[in-house]
């Protein structure tokens, strides 16, 4: 096994997942592909990554069940030296009012955009506290709380609490450890009830619909947001050693006045 670090991405086989892992790998750092049912795009982007002469691990887990979390972690750290990067990035995405949720429903976005995270915080924490060795959490948000939309009440409450754990976690996990998240924008177009998609897209949109749609009702900067702007902000937060219990908003201003195509969900 090299000495290079390793990254965690949750939700890591798809979608926005896959790209950070790809660029972490680009970087040389050694990638925990994490993925729930996704075997075969794990597979195969196993097999990508390993030709930037990396190791990549695959670790399964399901988020949507916390009570295993904690036993999955250490099987993992049974294989892996020591995490160097953990980012909170699955979730789901799916249409449900406050008034028409179900309790599964309900329940599914608290445990993995919640609860799933916030145990995997402890672990890695306590990682880092045996081993002596320094770590950061990215949690992956959505710049379109800033605005209440009910279409997605589940999705929107259960990332809401995600901020709160952003900020507690940044408090009592220093000063070793720091806490931060990042909130994009209109990235790519959701895929509704989607258990794998990598990060909320903050997009209530069909792929179907988000093709017809206007770019200047995207943002007020009119255009999406470049993957590459969220890799960048990521390895900004990680360099930067003064920065803990932040936000950063890389959404093209969606966070200051709520996107046209919001209002219409």
């Amino acid at each position: 096994m090299n000495s290079k670090p390793w990254v965690l991405v949750t939700g890591g086989a798809k979608r926005i997942g896959a790209f950070l892992n790809q660029e972490f790998a680009k970087s040389g750092k050694n990638i925990v592909l994490h993925y729930h049912q996704a075997e075969t795009a794990a597979l195969a982007l196993k097999t990508q990554l390993e030709a930037f002469n990396i190791e990549v691990f695959l670790w399964q887990a399901n988020l949507n069940e916390p009570a295993t979390i904690e036993q999955r972690f250490e099987e993992l750290l049974k294989q892996v030296p020591h995490i160097e990067l953990l980012i909170n990035n699955a979730s789901v995405f799916e249409q449900g009012s406050l008034l028409t949720s179900s309790l599964a429903q309900i329940q599914s976005n608290l445990n993995i955009h919640l609860t799933s995270p916030w145990l995997l915080i402890q672990a890695l924490v306590k990682q880092a506290i045996k081993q002596n060795k320094p770590c950061q959490i990215i949690n992956i948000s959505d710049a379109n709380l800033s605005h209440l939309y009910t279409s997605k009440a589940a999705y929107f409450i259960s990332k809401k609490a995600q901020e709160t754990l952003t900020e507690l976690a940044a408090i009592e996990c220093a000063p070793n450890v720091r806490v931060n998240a990042i909130a994009p924008g209109f990235v790519l177009e959701a895929t509704v009830a989607d258990t794998e998609v990598s990060t909320q897209i903050s997009s209530p949109l069909s792929s179907k619909s988000s093709a017809q749609l206007a770019t200047k009702d995207i943002n007020i900067l009119q255009r999406k947001v470049p993957l590459a702007d969220l890799f960048s902000a990521i390895e900004f937060l990680s360099k930067n050693h003064s920065i803990t219990g932040q936000t950063l908003q890389i959404d093209g201003g969606s966070h200051l006045q709520c996107p046209p195509y919001m209002l219409k969900n």
